[in-house]
C-alpha cells in the first residue's frame, strides 16, 4: 500500500520549485516508494521507467469547450488551433507520483525558455474530470506557483481531448507522461512521451522554433 509519504512530497516539491529547481532527491524518493500492489504502481512504475519517445505527428483538435482555472470557457480550438506556439501536458491533480514532477518540469521549462525568442503558450488538461473542478484546478496551480492555463470540462468534452491526442489510457491509473509541443498552427505536433528533463524539453523546443 502506498504510504503518505508522496502526498507530503508534494508539498516539498512546491516549496523546491518556489526555490528556483526541483530536488533530484525528491524525485528520487517518489521513484522509491514503487509497489506493485499500489493503485500508483502505473505511475510509479513510468517513473522508473526512463526512456522517451520524441516523434512528429498530426492531430485533428477537437471542437470542444473546456473550462480553465478561473471558470471561464474555453473552446479548444480556439487555444490551439492558432497561430500560437503551445506546450501541453495532462496531468490529474490527486495524482502523487509523475503529476507533481511534471508540472515541476513544465514550470523549469518556462523558466528556461523565459528569455526565448518564442516562447510558448503553456497548458495542462486534467484527465480526471470527474474530481478536478475550476476551483480545484486553481488550488493546484497556485500550489505549485503555475501561472499558466489549466483546463477541464465536461467528461465527453475531456474525453474527446484525450483521443483527439492519443492521450487515452483507459483510465487516470494508467496515465502515462506526455508532453505536446507546437510552434505554430500549420506545424506538426512534436509528442514527447516519458519523464524529461525541463533541459531537454527545452532543447527541443528551441529545435522546432529554429
Amino acid at each position: 500500500m502506498l504510504c503518505s509519504k508522496p502526498r507530503w512530497l508534494i508539498a516539498v516539491l512546491a516549496s523546491t520549485i518556489a526555490a528556483g529547481a526541483a530536488s533530484a532527491e525528491t524525485i528520487a524518493e517518489l521513484r522509491a516508494n514503487a509497489n506493485a500492489a499500489s493503485p500508483h504502481a502505473q505511475h510509479l512504475a513510468a517513473m522508473q521507467n526512463s526512456s522517451v519517445k520524441i516523434g512528429r505527428v498530426a492531430y485533428a483538435i477537437p471542437d470542444v469547450t473546456l473550462v480553465d482555472e478561473t471558470g471561464a470557457n474555453s473552446r479548444l480550438q480556439d487555444l490551439l488551433a492558432v497561430d500560437r506556439p503551445v506546450a501541453v501536458n495532462f496531468i490529474f491533480t490527486s495524482c502523487t507520483t509523475i503529476c507533481p514532477v511534471m508540472t515541476a518540469t513544465m514550470l523549469q521549462l518556462q523558466r528556461q525558455l523565459g528569455n526565448a525568442s518564442i516562447k510558448p503558450h503553456y497548458i495542462s488538461i486534467s484527465i480526471d474530470p470527474d474530481f478536478d473542478s475550476a476551483g480545484v484546478m486553481k488550488e493546484y496551480a497556485n500550489r505549485f506557483g503555475a501561472d499558466w492555463t489549466f483546463l477541464t470540462g465536461s467528461q465527453e468534452n475531456v474525453m474527446a481531448t484525450l483521443r483527439a491526442f492519443d492521450a487515452y489510457r483507459g483510465n487516470k491509473i494508467n496515465h502515462f507522461a506526455l508532453t505536446l509541443m507546437r510552434a505554430s498552427d500549420d506545424a506538426e505536433w512534436t509528442r514527447i512521451e516519458g519523464l524529461t528533463s525541463a533541459e531537454e524539453l527545452a532543447r527541443v523546443w528551441r529545435e522546432i522554433t529554429l
